[in-house]
């Protein structure tokens, strides 16, 4: 069984950020990797559209962006034991005890339905384990994996943990380890994560600053910065822009990320993904989805302006 901690107000940032079991020697530095606990809020052991190959997905809790289009807008929050979804559980695998929301695995059906009604974007079904716990459920099925890709939610959120459970991958595998991520990280945690990662995904959300800013919540000054680091480094796997109606599919954004793209290297890879609405909530689940004809256009006008490797979803 496991557990939820009431947090309330601006303080769950902090308490949820990078949690550190206390070491048994203090002061003895650096921390072993098992100190670091990550909050797991689901593990998907196939999938050939998180990186290259077959690849094991890790989804972790929590992000700063609120996207307005998230397809897994369940990830964003983290939950703060408000108990709504305990009378919706059709199983009674959910139970509020004082300030901790238990969840019960064994009854759970993973019907959804807690997840369903929770109105804080937050999931109780998430587990909170150290990197060699969660190695331990992907090795199993290495023999049939590329590799394991990190994604969210934001993975970069969590940084020690992140990087203790790549270096656990890299130490006990030959599998690459990739993440998928908003890119609003600093320049120094982004170096810190380098000697244990194959490569990056990265979400770049619009070009303009204030479209950005509507989709997200954010600027994208510092994805766009990311973005040149990983290119530096070799770490760059591809950028990615989600075709959001009204906001990001138009040739305008297309020829700029191209345009900003090609200024850093020409090679780097750019895929545009079609918007689905399924998973999504509010007004934007009535959007439509982009038409096969305007994303081939996007992709053509990102060729025109000197990317080679440009690509877009089904």
């Amino acid at each position: 069984m496991t557990a939820a901690r009431r947090v309330d107000g601006e303080g769950q940032k902090e308490a949820v950020r990078d949690p550190v079991i206390p070491a048994q020697e203090p002061g003895s530095g650096a921390q072993p990797p098992d100190q670091y606990i990550g909050h797991v809020s689901h593990l998907l052991l196939r999938s050939t559209v998180d990186g290259p190959g077959n690849r094991a997905v890790v989804f972790v809790q929590g992000c700063n962006f609120r996207c307005l289009y998230c397809h897994n807008p369940q990830t964003i929050n983290h939950c703060n034991a408000c108990g709504r979804c305990v009378e919706h559980c059709p199983n009674g695998a959910l139970c509020l005890m004082g300030d901790y929301l238990a969840w019960d695995e064994e009854r759970c059906t993973r019907c959804d339905a807690c997840i369903t009604a929770c109105p804080y974007h937050s999931n109780p079904r998430v587990r909170h384990v150290s990197p060699q716990q969660l190695w331990g459920q992907i090795e199993p099925y290495t023999d049939y994996l590329s590799g394991v890709t990190v994604t969210g939610g934001e993975p970069t959120l969590q940084m020690g943990f992140l990087r203790a459970f790549l270096a656990t991958v890299k130490d006990s595998s030959s599998l690459t380890t990739f993440i998928e991520t908003n890119g609003c990280v600093s320049a120094e945690d982004t170096r810190q994560l380098l000697p244990v990662l194959d490569g990056a995904m990265v979400d770049l959300k619009a070009m303009d600053p204030q479209v950005h800013y509507r989709l997200t919540g954010w600027g994208n000054d510092q994805t766009k910065m990311t973005i040149r680091l990983l290119a530096s480094e070799r770490k760059l796997y591809e950028v990615r822009v989600v075709v959001a109606p009204g906001y990001s599919d138009n040739l305008e954004n297309a020829l700029a990320t191209a345009r900003f793209i090609a200024e850093i290297d020409p090679a780097i890879r750019l895929r545009f993904l079609r918007f689905r609405p399924h998973g999504t909530r509010g007004v934007v689940a009535d959007w439509e989805s982009p038409s096969d004809e305007l994303l081939d256009r996007l992709v053509d006008a990102a060729r025109a302006e000197g990317v080679v490797n440009v690509s877009r979803s089904m």
